[in-house]
């Protein structure tokens, strides 16, 4: 029998990239009560390497000892690809899309799990074969329950490459069908989907605009962890309610 089986309260491992994020979410969820839930956040700093040790040193006892998490959770913060997002905005995603890419001839080509393509010829069956997504119920189920009005929903574009100027991000989103891009999401899709069968999903606050760079994020980043903790907060909330239904 699985821990999700199980009586008692049910893991949820929360995986955030920096120290003030780790900070700022493990403060807020520490003072929270949940009846079902028990939530442990893990800081495993920044990147697809660290994000990728992070959840194998996590999962690994846990799923030998037959007890693994209900679900894990990427929380951390994005850089905006998308015109409708401001400083602050909250995405909430069970849908990623892993690429880097590289300067060939002046030419941008794109680098992803699945192969080489062309940036600028990127078709849809290839994009279709690049998509990372949790179907599992309980993920597509609480996503039905948020607030409309307080989450922004779609599809993270992770990347190790610094992406800057408007004119690219707004390609970028464009390409990818993603409304902002970030280090280590789509690492908790791909390792959940593929090697431990354990549900998903992403929370970024927008810590940079299309007009905007880090240097406006590191101006605000306190303000901008403690949104992001307190939205973590409010969608635990909503999935320890929903474990009765």
């Amino acid at each position: 029998m699985s821990a999700n089986n199980r009586l008692g309260p049910k893991e949820v491992l929360i995986f955030t990239s920096t120290p003030n994020e780790y900070r700022s979410v493990s403060g807020y969820v520490g003072r929270q009560k949940f009846e079902k839930l028990a939530p442990s956040v893990i800081n495993c700093g920044a990147g697809r390497i660290h994000a990728t040790f992070s959840v194998a040193n996590e999962l690994t006892p846990r799923l030998a000892a037959n007890t693994p998490p209900i679900a894990m959770v990427g929380a951390g913060t994005s850089g905006s690809l998308s015109l409708h997002l401001k400083q602050g905005d909250v995405i909430v995603s069970n849908s990623a899309i892993i690429t880097d890419w590289r300067m060939e001839n002046e030419d941008e080509v794109l680098l992803s799990p699945y192969g080489v393509f062309e940036y600028l010829a990127l078709d849809p069956p290839h994009l279709e074969k690049m998509v990372i997504e949790c179907r599992h119920p309980l993920i597509v189920g609480l996503m039905e329950k948020l607030p409309p009005n307080g989450f922004q929903r779609g599809r993270l574009l992770t990347s190790e490459a610094f992406v800057s100027g408007k004119t690219r991000k707004l390609k970028l989103g464009s390409d990818f069908g993603c409304l902002a891009c970030d280090m280590e999401s789509g690492v908790y899709g791909h390792l959940g989907n593929r090697l431990v069968n354990v549900p998903w999903f992403n929370v970024r606050v927008v810590a940079d605009t299309l007009d905007e760079t880090l240097g406006d994020y590191f101006a605000k980043e306190r303000d901008m962890t403690d949104i992001l903790a307190q939205k973590i907060v409010e969608i635990l909330q909503i999935f320890d309610s929903s474990l009765d239904e």
